[in-house]
């Protein structure tokens, strides 16, 4: 036990008052709420917390050892009842809290590292300011005796003199705590002293924005992050000054309790364009200062009342995967952020994939007995039918047979059509992990969609000669698919032509590409799409070897399911491409965005899907 704790105090004793005060901090959100009793830590090592809420585990654990520290062993309610709102209101779950990190992101402007910190005592503030107003109970505790605390405490540190011209600056916190001596009426100075401190009428005002802007986004903590990140950015620390002033010690800096997610889960935010709306400073926002106008309201570019620029997101302008890397950066989630991106807006484009359909294989049954005549095969003679019916065994008079039938069933046995897919990762086509890529986007349509019908994938990223990544055999693996649809090589432009001929043998039985017929072998049969722009020339000879210049139609009756060449080339190319293309049906779009509705319409044309 560290020298700021009471030796006397007993941690389990403390462990059982707070338990018995669970059911009461229960009662503070509903009477029907039903959550795990928390983990009391008492052993050091702990993070610098008072206590912290687990979404994944969906569990609050509250360090003994800080409460001690601070003094707040007799006190349970407020800090129990405080880790519950992570639960109740905000940010709720993993996706809640990702919307709202990514809303503080584009509210600070550039200072996106600071995203996670500025969440936090947003959604501090709006779970204390609910529990005082409805339950009455008094937050401010933790945050007195936490500054109390601190090294050099800023709200207690000693001010200059009314006429001292360098007067102490003010942080973040400060206005941050100012703001809750408003919300709650409590006398000035009870929170922080902000006498002698510089900008004081600064503080002022945009503590009465604050207090006013938590009131009106109280039910909606989404819609109030960026404005919110946006007043506190002029008061948070600049990384680059050498003389930044920030609160000391981690209880202020963040605030008493903190919410963590390990990443199990991936936030559901791939689609969430919402997410790039324009930021809105309080003091410019109708709904918090009465006194602006509905015009002021920034269109996608704000300025904060200070003049510091407020860089914000277009209106309009979607959600891409470098957004969501960027977030989960700060969320500090180890996932592939532009795997869960093109997942998610996969999904909502999912096309019928064909399915062939197959008699099922016969059941032999016994139908009965019959006799068996001489001159018949002897091996068909059934010995212990014949002995059944006679000890004596005359031939074609007490000799029988079996008789068997082969019952085929009515219901015919699902056999999806695989899907070889090769899409263009040259110069031409756009990063997709950087830039959204229609190409890549199309090719996952595709891709969830044969194998949510029980199909084989391969997917091959192809550029210049020896630039090919593939995710190996025909398989149902999605992240392997994902993983090399993916894949970006960015140099020149060569079809592994030499790849598709081994792939698909011509074979016996099998007719032409155009993916009617075929498959008489018994193969499942496998549908080839490619994915390109004009740099598709080369999957038809051009720059390869002369023994491979028929090799594309020679593996497209190999495949035996069709193949498709999804173009993104003016209308001219298209022609001239379809004109040698053979069998291959050649689509060519004019906008890249064209090709995920094409995806959608592709199967229903392709092989008659119900729309």
């Amino acid at each position: 036990m560290s020298a700021d704790v009471d030796q006397d105090l007993d941690l389990g004793v403390i462990a059982e008052r707070w338990r018995a005060a669970w059911p009461d901090a229960l009662d503070c959100w509903g009477p029907s709420l039903r959550l795990a009793e928390p983990v009391f830590v008492t052993a050091a090592g702990a993070p610098a917390a008072l206590a912290w809420f687990d979404l994944d585990d969906v569990r609050a654990t509250v360090d003994l050892r800080t409460v001690v520290r601070l003094g707040l062993q007799d006190d349970p309610l407020p800090v129990l009842a405080h880790e519950i709102g992570h639960h109740v209101l905000a940010p709720a779950d993993a996706t809640g809290r990702a919307r709202i990190v990514e809303r503080c992101r584009r509210g600070l402007g550039d200072r996106p590292e600071q995203a996670a910190l500025v969440s936090n005592l947003w959604t501090d503030l709006l779970i204390n300011d609910r529990l005082h107003r409805l339950r009455g109970l008094d937050l401010t505790g933790p945050y007195v005796a936490a500054r109390r605390l601190a090294a050099t405490p800023v709200a207690r540190r000693r001010r200059g003199a009314a006429g001292d011209p360098h007067p102490a600056p003010t942080s973040y916190f400060d206005v941050y705590l100012r703001a809750y001596e408003r919300l709650w009426s409590l006398p000035r100075g009870s929170l922080v002293d902000l006498a002698g401190a510089a900008g004081t009428g600064d503080v002022e005002l945009d503590a009465g924005f604050l207090a006013r802007h938590a009131r009106v986004f109280a039910r909606d903590p989404v819609g109030g992050a960026a404005g919110f990140a946006a007043l506190v950015r002029r008061y948070l620390p600049d990384p680059a000054a050498p003389d930044a002033v920030a609160p000391s010690g981690p209880l202020v800096a963040s605030g008493p309790c903190r919410v963590v997610a390990n990443g199990s889960q991936a936030p559901d935010v791939g689609e969430a364009d919402d997410l790039t709306a324009p930021v809105v400073h309080p003091a410019r926002d109708p709904r918090v200062n009465p006194l602006a106008r509905e015009d002021d309201t920034p269109g996608g570019h704000g300025r904060a009342p200070d003049g510091d620029a407020v860089r914000t997101g277009v209106h309009g302008q979607g959600f891409g995967p470098s957004d969501l890397a960027t977030l989960y950066t700060a969320l500090d989630l180890d996932r592939d952020a532009a795997v869960d991106w093109y997942r998610a807006r996969a999904r909502r484009h999912l096309v019928p994939f064909p399915v062939d359909r197959e008699a099922p294989e016969g059941e032999p049954e016994l139908q009965g007995l019959e006799t068996w005549e001489v001159g018949d095969d002897l091996a068909e003679v059934d010995w212990i039918g014949t002995t059944s019916r006679s000890a004596t065994v005359l031939p074609g008079m007490t000799t029988v047979r079996r008789v068997v039938e082969s019952d085929r069933g009515s219901d015919p046995r699902p056999r999806p059509v695989d899907l070889d897919l090769y899409v263009d990762s040259s110069g031409s086509m756009p990063d997709p992990r950087g830039l959204v890529s229609p190409a890549v986007l199309g090719g996952a349509v595709l891709v969830l969609s044969a194998l949510r019908v029980g199909a084989r994938v391969r997917v091959t990223s192809w550029s210049g000669p020896g630039q090919v990544t593939s995710s190996g055999g025909l398989a149902r693996d999605e992240p392997a698919a994902l993983a090399a649809l993916l894949t970006y090589h960015g140099g020149g432009t060569s079809f592994p032509l030499a790849q598709l001929a081994d792939a698909h043998p011509r074979r016996a039985g099998r007719g032409g590409g155009g993916g009617g017929g075929g498959g008489s072998t018994g193969d499942r049969r496998c549908h080839v799409a490619v994915i390109s722009d004009d740099g598709v020339e080369s999957l038809f000879g051009t720059g390869q070897p002369p023994e491979l210049h028929d090799a594309a139609h020679t593996a497209l009756a190999g495949a035996g399911g069709g193949g498709t060449l999804v173009l993104q080339v003016p209308p001219g190319v298209a022609e001239r491409t379809r004109a040698r293309a053979g069998d291959w049906s050649v689509v060519g779009v004019q906008e890249a965005d064209d090709i995920v509705g094409l995806a959608r319409s592709f199967a229903a044309r392709r092989w008659g899907a119900d729309r």
